[in-house]
C-alpha cells in the first residue's frame, strides 16, 4: 500500500515536472539575482516621491490617515498637487509588518516585479505562442527599465503591473467569462495608480469591448456586471476629478476620503487636455515627436529611469519593436479573433496616451510592457534562422552584463545625488544629538519629509506645526514643522544642530562645531 501511495505521488511529481517550463524558470531565478542583489542599498539613500508614499503609507497603517489628516484618501494630497494612492495602500501592510524603512519601502516593487515575470510569459504565451513567450520573459527578466523599477518605490511605477494582471485577467475571461469581472476590478484599480491611467484604461476597454461584442467573446450579463463593477470602483475617483476641477469641497465618509488637493492637481499639469481646439493637435503632434525620440535614443536624460548607452531594452529594440507592432497589426487586420488583439489594443492606447503628455520613461512607463512584447514578436520571426538566433543571444547576453556592471558599478555613485545618499544617516544622527531646534539644509528636494520618514515622526504633530513656504503651490515646501527649520539661512545662526551638505558646511565657522561628516552631508553641532 506504502509502495503504490509512493508511486502515484512519483507520477504526480513527474506530471507537474512536465509542465513546468525550464526557460521561465531560468529567467526568473536570474531576474530574481539581477533585482535583490544590493537590493535597498542601489540605488543609494530615498527619492523624495518614494519617501513620501512610504511616510504616508506609515501613518495609514497606524493612524488611518495621510500626512494631511484625511481618512483612507482615494489620491493623497502629498505635496499639494497629490500623489497617487495604491502604492502607499500596498505598501502600508509590508511597513506595518517590518517597519517604515527603505528596504521595506521598496518591498512591495520588488514582489511586484518578480511576479510580473510569470504573468507576462503566461501573457504572451496566451496571446501568441510559446516560442515567443520564452523570448519574451527572458527579455523582460533582463530589462534595464524592468530591473530598475523592481528596485525603488516611485508611486507610478505599480501601474504596468496591475494594468499586466488585468489583462491577463481579460484575455482568460474569453474562455472563462467571469473572470472578466475580475478584470473589470482591476483595471478600476488602475486608476488609483497613476494619473495616466484616466486616458489608458478608458482607451484600452473601449477597443477591447468593441473588439470582445464583435466576435460574441462574453454574455452580455457578464459584461453588464463587469460594467457595473468597473463603474463602482472607478467612481471614487472620478468624484476626485470633479472634486479637483469644479471647485468642489472635500468629501469625507466612514469609508474613505476625497481631498480637494491645496495645489493644482497633477492631472491639470501633466499634459494638454483641450482636445478640442488647434493648439491640441499642434502639443499632441510635439508629444509624439518627443516619444518618438525617447523611444529611438532609448533615454530621457533621467539617471533614475536609465543608464545612458543601456536604455529602456538596449539598443537593438526600437527597430524590432517596430517589426513587431507591424507583425501584430498584421495579424490582426483579418476578420477571424485574434488572441493577440489585447497586445495591439494596449500598445494603440499608450500611443493615444503619449499624444496627451509630454512623454519621459516614468510617465509612459505603461508603454513598456508592450514595447517588450514587439520586440519578442519580431525576435521569435528571426529565431527560425539558428545564426540569427545565435547572434541575438549574444548581443542580448553582452548587453546586459554591460548594464550589470554599470548598474552594480559607477551606477551607484551617478544616482548618489537624485536618491540623497547618506541623507537620511545625518538625519537621524542630528535628532539624536540635541532636544533643540535642528536646522536642515534645503538643497535637498522636500526635505521635511525624510525627516518625518527616518525619524518616523508622528503625522497629528506634523499637521499641528508645520507652516508652509508657499502654500496653495503645485509643490508645496515647508519651511518648518515641531523643532525642525529648513534653508540653512533662516536657522543657522541659532539651532543646536545643523544638517548641511559639504559645500554649505564648509562655508559656516566651523570651530563653534563638532562636525560629523556623513558621504554626502555633514551633522555639525553646536558647541556649549
Amino acid at each position: 500500500m506504502l509502495l503504490h501511495s509512493a508511486r502515484k505521488l512519483l507520477g504526480w511529481l513527474r506530471t507537474r515536472a512536465a509542465r513546468v517550463d525550464l526557460v521561465l524558470l531560468s529567467a526568473m531565478a536570474v531576474g530574481l539575482l539581477v533585482r535583490v542583489w544590493g537590493f535597498g542599498d542601489i540605488p543609494p539613500g530615498l527619492n523624495q516621491d518614494e519617501a513620501s508614499t512610504a511616510y504616508d503609507a506609515y501613518a495609514l497603517i497606524h493612524h488611518g490617515v495621510d500626512r494631511h489628516g484625511y481618512w483612507l484618501p482615494v489620491v493623497l494630497v502629498s505635496w499639494g498637487s497629490g500623489m497617487y494612492a495604491l502604492a502607499a495602500y500596498v505598501a502600508a501592510p509590508f511597513i506595518g509588518l517590518f517597519g517604515l524603512s527603505v528596504w521595506s519601502a521598496r518591498l512591495p516593487f520588488l514582489l511586484a516585479g518578480m511576479a510580473a515575470l510569470p504573468i507576462f510569459f503566461v501573457l504572451l504565451r496566451d496571446t501568441t505562442d510559446r516560442q515567443t513567450a520564452r523570448i519574451g520573459v527572458v527579455l523582460l527578466s533582463l530589462c534595464p527599465w524592468h530591473i530598475m523599477i523592481s528596485r525603488w518605490g516611485l508611486d507610478s511605477n505599480l501601474f504596468p503591473f496591475v494594468f499586466l494582471v488585468a489583462t491577463l485577467l481579460l484575455q482568460r475571461s474569453a474562455k472563462r467569462p467571469r473572470l472578466l469581472i475580475a478584470a473589470a476590478f482591476v483595471y478600476g484599480l488602475a486608476l488609483y495608480a497613476y494619473g495616466t491611467a484616466y486616458v489608458v484604461v478608458p482607451a484600452f476597454i473601449g477597443l477591447a469591448l468593441v473588439y470582445g461584442v464583435r466576435h460574441r467573446l462574453w454574455p452580455l450579463r457578464m459584461i453588464i456586471l463587469s460594467a457595473a463593477v468597473f463603474v463602482a470602483v472607478a467612481t471614487p475617483i472620478g468624484i476626485y476629478v470633479a472634486v479637483n476641477s469644479l471647485g468642489w469641497n472635500s468629501i469625507r465618509t466612514p469609508l474613505f476620503s476625497i481631498p480637494h488637493l491645496s495645489g493644482l492637481p497633477r492631472f491639470k499639469t501633466m499634459g494638454n487636455v483641450n482636445v478640442f481646439s488647434v493648439e491640441f493637435v499642434r502639443q499632441a503632434w510635439a508629444n509624439l515627436g518627443t516619444a518618438a525620440d525617447m523611444f529611438r535614443m532609448q533615454d530621457d536624460g533621467l539617471i533614475w529611469n536609465a543608464i545612458p548607452g543601456y536604455g529602456i531594452l538596449y539598443a537593438f529594440s526600437p527597430l524590432l519593436a517596430l517589426i513587431g507592432l507591424a507583425l501584430l497589426v498584421g495579424k490582426n487586420v483579418s476578420r477571424d479573433c485574434q488572441p493577440s488583439f489585447a497586445l495591439l489594443a494596449w500598445s494603440l492606447a499608450s500611443l493615444l496616451l503619449m499624444a496627451f503628455v509630454a512623454a519621459n520613461i516614468n510617465r509612459a512607463n505603461i508603454a513598456m510592457f508592450p514595447f517588450v512584447c514587439c520586440v519578442a514578436v519580431a525576435v521569435s520571426l528571426l529565431w527560425k534562422r539558428r545564426a540569427l538566433a545565435v547572434v541575438i543571444c549574444l548581443i542580448v547576453g553582452a548587453s546586459f552584463i554591460g548594464f550589470a556592471g554599470n548598474y552594480f558599478g559607477p551606477y551607484r555613485q551617478a544616482a548618489a545625488e537624485p536618491f540623497f545618499a547618506s541623507f537620511g544617516e545625518a538625519i537621524r544622527y542630528a535628532a539624536t544629538q540635541t532636544e533643540g531646534d535642528v536646522c536642515v539644509t534645503d538643497k535637498v528636494n522636500m526635505p521635511y519629509i525624510f525627516v518625518l520618514f527616518y525619524n518616523r515622526e508622528d503625522p497629528r504633530m506634523f499637521r499641528e506645526t508645520v507652516h508652509f513656504a508657499n502654500p496653495g503651490a503645485e509643490f508645496e515646501t515647508v519651511s518648518s514643522f515641531g523643532r525642525y527649520q529648513f534653508g540653512l539661512g533662516d536657522c543657522a545662526d541659532s539651532a543646536s544642530v545643523i544638517v548641511a551638505t559639504h559645500a554649505e558646511s564648509a562655508d559656516l565657522r566651523l570651530e563653534h562645531f563638532k562636525v560629523k561628516d556623513f558621504e554626502r552631508y555633514s551633522v555639525l553641532v553646536r558647541r556649549e
